[in-house]
């Protein structure tokens, strides 16, 4: 970790801020993650009486945070806890949830069918619609994950949906009510039942405040107004050691509500100081420059400082920021992976930018097409592999043995693996002679054709049926004990997959123990992604959004075209809308990721049409 004496006057400033509530505001690569960590560390080892609760808002972030001062950690666990927003949510729930008629063994829904069902017994059942009502669920499911992230208490209009459906509050009171009643959690709901539990119950309220006495926040810009109600529950005093680290050009992604009003809302409800850290020890300053460019195009949405470069310049021959335009869009990406061959880089320090996830996956194809492995990161709840699939599903049947939403899964998961078709009603039928247990019932019955996962099927059996020991399943699952030499080998996947199991599980171990139950490491297993770190020999490609809060060594920005970047829509939208300096500010963080070289490339023609140079090529000083 870097030294306090090897930070610059205004990192020292905030490193060692003790004056009550501070806001940085921090330029790209300005070390602010650097700052945070430094900070936390210097508040535990110099009062004894320090208790320090560090959210975030990303489980990347709040893994490198841990990452960094982890040997701290250790050795003040009782008074610290590094963890992202949801994840706080949970644990209050956990311990507290009673007060809403949540149980303590609630679990988390990962995937959107299994929400779409209560939403389907909520329709059914409960609720008689509306005019106007979509009939796809998954159009009502984003319609409540909005009044979860804009802090809707379920009476009254909504402040996003003008004018509110009058049916839209029955609704989402009745999908509350619908998961209170299953004690299953979708990750909007635990913001709404964390908030309602502090609002409601104050005595709860004031045992969790005098728990911490600092409160650090990192990525603040990004919060939305679900996310900043449960800070403000958490730290109500105007004068709280309420710590909170943003980005000095926010809300480059407004998708999950975030607004530059989080800024307004902190400096009008805290007397809060502001330190800035202007200067960048990531990008050269050839890059800075474009990018300084481009964001000074648009409003300050804060009175912000021009981000500087550390760096000294280089020489104009090593061509730092370079601008490439091709035919099509296939060209680009095709043309991009051989500009990698023919400049000598190595696959693993380049990634590729797009503002779509339909760009990155043409861009994907086009790499492919050329020889290179491609490495296209998913943010995962569930592992794709069918052998984790069955052990995953098992691990939660084991949980919760009259789950019928979990048995369906787990017969899903085993065909993919074995091909055997088990129908979850049979295993019913047969659960009825066993005490009703779906797990042991499921077992008889697939052990009746095994085959090959015989192996699997017994494990299940001897630590989760015979016996509740899932610290010996995982063991042997990350051990990778459930593989045997045979004629077919696993896939790449599956062992990127069991990699990714294993650390999530030491990860779980460090922050909570080995003494937990299944029901809590379930709740944090099921609550983290399943995404596999990217394979050493591949390029990366990413959208934008995916890209905020990393840094790369090469970076190629595609899709540099007017109506691509900026989109079609936001320019319909017009410049009142805002929607185009949401995308200019894209635009810079994409830019100022990279810590060598920056390639912008856009393609004369994409998918059929024809379009020019992005308006924001021009603005950043390319003619």
């Amino acid at each position: 970790m870097i030294a306090f004496e090897s930070l610059n006057r205004n990192q020292r400033r905030a490193a060692a801020w003790d004056g009550g509530p501070a806001l940085v505001l921090a330029g790209p690569g300005s070390g602010k993650t650097a700052v945070l960590t430094l900070r936390v560390t210097r508040l535990l080892e110099e009062d004894e009486n320090a208790a320090v609760l560090a959210l975030t808002l990303t489980d990347k972030a709040a893994a490198e945070m841990r990452e960094r001062v982890g040997q701290v950690l250790r050795e003040y666990a009782d008074r610290a806890k590094l963890c992202t927003l949801h994840e706080f949510a949970i644990d209050l729930l956990g311990q507290h949830g009673s007060h809403l008629r949540i149980r303590p063994d609630f679990r988390l829904f990962t995937r959107d069918e299994d929400r779409v069902a209560v939403l389907e017994e909520v329709l059914r059942n409960r609720f008689g619609g509306g005019p106007g009502m979509p009939s796809d669920r998954t159009s009502l499911l984003h319609l409540i994950d909005r009044l979860f992230s804009e802090s809707y208490g379920g009476a009254g209009p909504s402040s996003s949906l003008a004018p509110t459906p009058e049916w839209l509050p029955s609704l989402f009171n009745r999908y509350c009510d619908a998961l209170v009643a299953a004690n299953r959690l979708d990750f909007g709901s635990l913001l709404h039942f964390a908030n309602r539990l502090l609002v409601e119950k104050p005595a709860v309220a004031r045992v969790v405040r005098l728990a911490w006495s600092h409160i650090c926040v990192d990525g603040f810009q990004d919060t939305n107004r679900a996310q900043y109600d449960l800070l403000r529950l958490v730290a109500p005093d105007r004068h709280h050691n309420l710590f909170v680290v943003a980005d000095d050009d926010p809300v480059a992604y407004p998708w999950n509500g975030a607004s530059p009003k989080r800024l307004r809302d902190l400096r009008n409800d805290y007397d809060v100081k502001t330190i800035r850290l202007p200067e960048s020890h990531r990008c050269p300053p050839e890059i800075l420059g474009h990018a300084n460019r481009l964001i000074a195009r648009g409003p300050r949405l804060i009175d912000r400082e021009t981000t500087v470069s550390g760096r000294e310049p280089r020489p104009a021959s090593e061509r730092i920021v370079r601008h490439e335009v091709y035919p099509t869009h296939r060209s680009e990406a095709e043309c991009i992976g051989h500009d990698i061959r023919a400049r000598d880089l190595s696959p693993a320090i380049c990634v590729v930018l797009a503002r779509t996830n339909l760009l990155v996956l043409r861009a994907a194809a086009g790499l492919r097409s050329v020889g290179h492995e491609v490495s296209v990161p998913a943010n995962r709840r569930d592992f794709d592999a069918p052998v984790l699939g069955v052990l995953a599903e098992a691990l939660r049947l084991a949980n919760s043995r009259h789950d019928r939403v979990v048995l369906r899964r787990i017969c899903r998961e085993w065909e993919r693996l074995t091909g055997v078709v088990i129908e979850p009603h049979a295993v019913g039928a047969a659960a009825a002679l066993v005490g009703g247990d779906f797990l042991r019932a499921w077992v008889d019955v697939a052990e009746a054709d095994a085959g090959e996962a015989g192996s699997v099927l017994q494990c299940i059996r001897t630590d989760l049926v015979d016996r509740l020991d899932f610290w010996s399943l995982v063991d042997w699952v990350v051990g990778e004990g459930w593989w045997s030499p045979g004629p077919r080998e696993p896939d790449l996947l599956t062992w990127e997959e069991v990699r990714t199991w294993r650390d999530l599980h030491r990860d779980i171990v460090a922050k909570r123990g080995s003494g937990i139950t299944l029901n809590t490491y379930l709740r944090h297993f099921d609550g983290s992604p399943k995404t596999p770190p990217p394979r050493p020999e591949a390029v990366q490609c990413m959208t934008l959004r995916r890209a905020r809060g990393a840094e790369f060594r090469h970076v190629y920005l595609i899709g540099m075209a007017q109506e691509v970047f900026p989109s079609q829509r936001a320019l319909r939208q017009g410049p009142g809308s805002g929607a185009v300096e949401a995308e200019r500010r894209s635009c810079f963080v994409a830019m100022t990721r990279a810590r060598e070289t920056l390639t912008l490339t856009r393609a004369r023609e994409y998918f059929g049409y024809v379009r020019g140079p992005s308006q924001f090529l021009g603005e950043m000083g390319f003619g």
